[in-house]
């Protein structure tokens, strides 16, 4: 009975190590490392990325300009989360809050990094579905745009 009670003792105390383990595995929408908050200004408007557009999407580069930090081919991972965007790009993430609007009436949100790498993400919807990620630098000059096509 002693042995029984031991064994069932191990095996409870070996759950509970188990079921609290750290899970390591990255499943995007917000566990990166590094987080930006973007502060608007007061000439431009909070925008609000659809909730149609959450989920995560593979999308790669095309259409690179000169500048862009990224070439043609580039893969990149957008996960969009209740109107936050993590972008995961050749191993670094960034978790971007507080989109602006592009335009008024447009269905088009800019998430701005300002922190690290000084990039817009234009999230763009088109009926309802992703239509594209735009980049463009913080002073508007695009840069490339990130598709399924």
């Amino acid at each position: 009975m002693k042995t029984l009670k031991k064994i069932m003792n191990a095996v409870f105390i070996l759950s509970i190590i188990i079921s609290c383990s750290k899970n390591d595995e990255n499943t995007g929408g917000g566990n990166c490392s590094e987080e930006c908050v973007y502060t608007i200004t007061a000439n431009e408007t909070a925008g609000t990325a659809a909730s149609s557009l959450d989920g995560v999407h593979n999308l790669t580069m095309h259409h690179a300009d000169a500048a862009s930090p990224y070439p043609d081919g580039t893969k990149a991972k957008f996960t969009i989360a209740n109107n936050v965007l993590t972008v995961e790009i050749d191993g670094k993430c960034i978790t971007i809050k507080n989109p602006i609007l592009t335009v008024a009436g447009s269905t088009e949100v800019k998430f701005k990094d300002s922190c690290r790498d000084k990039i817009s993400y234009d999230v763009s919807e088109n009926k309802g579905s992703l239509n594209e990620v735009n980049i463009s630098d913080l002073n508007g000059k695009w840069l490339g745009q990130f598709n399924d096509r």
